[in-house]
């Protein structure tokens, strides 16, 4: 679930408005909400790449009461936020995939592009079932020092008891430092067919759909898409093999309430 989407579940949670002389007083949500699976996860190799990896992964879509989550592939920790809850900056965490010279014919030879852990923090605006967020991560884990700003709108849609959709988009820039490591190719790493490249700066774009089929009394089916359209800089690095990538995961969980 969307950090945003997951911050709007707070404020349908425990706001729950009350008439003058009402003395029922609203429900309070469980310390855990949301959704924990296991599933498989296939996506590229490396970004930019056409040759794809299937891995075993955890599946957590979960509010934590209301100042902490864990949305698949990040996770926050509110330390502010405005009385009625519709606005909120958080502590932000998210991982960055590298590679290795074997994940791709045109990386024959280039140094390995390691892994990392991006961490920073985000405003977030809640307006009912969805709103927008608004984050800047740093690396933290000494690859390639260099940060990202992203720019996320989602909206959580039920569109039955039981089966629910989460939609958002994101435009995230990188700084020189992150598209150089990640898709430049150094003066060493330079051939007759692979170029010395650094991209600079560039923005690329998500647009992703995360499901979700809950069924008995806890057990849930999770499944998602995302694509990814490198931005044009980035896509002209001699080892961009496709622009679009696809990410595609399915898992099964259960149901916190």
């Amino acid at each position: 679930m969307l950090a945003l989407i997951a911050f709007a579940g707070t404020l349908r949670a425990d706001e729950t408005p009350t008439t003058p002389g009402d003395t029922t007083k609203p429900d309070r949500k469980s310390l855990i909400t949301g959704r924990l699976g296991l599933g498989a996860i296939a996506l590229p190799r490396y970004s930019g790449g056409n040759g794809y990896q299937v891995w075993p992964v955890p599946l957590a879509d979960l509010e934590l009461g209301d100042v902490a989550y864990i949305d698949y592939w990040q996770a926050g920790l509110y330390v502010a936020a405005t009385q009625d809850k519709t606005l909120g900056l958080a502590i932000i965490a998210a991982p960055r995939i590298g590679f290795n010279s074997s994940d791709g014919d045109r990386l024959a030879g280039m140094m390995d592009r390691k892994s990392s852990l991006e961490m920073g923090m985000s405003i977030d605006y809640a307006v009912g079932p969805g709103g927008i967020s608004l984050g800047y991560l740093h690396d933290v884990t000494g690859a390639s020092n260099g940060g990202v700003v992203r720019l996320i709108g989602g909206r959580r849609f039920e569109i039955t008891e039981h089966f629910g959709l989460e939609g958002f988009l994101q435009a995230e820039w990188l700084s020189a430092k992150v598209a150089n490591y990640y898709f430049g190719v150094g003066a060493n790493e330079a051939t007759a067919t692979r170029p010395f490249f650094q991209p600079g700066s560039d923005t690329n774009f998500q647009l992703g759909l995360h499901f979700n089929y809950d069924f008995g009394r806890r057990s849930t089916i999770l499944f998602g898409y995302e694509a990814t359209v490198l931005g044009g800089a980035i896509a002209e690095s001699p080892i961009v093999m496709t622009r679009l990538s696809n990410l595609l995961y399915i898992g099964y969980g259960w149901h916190f309430q």
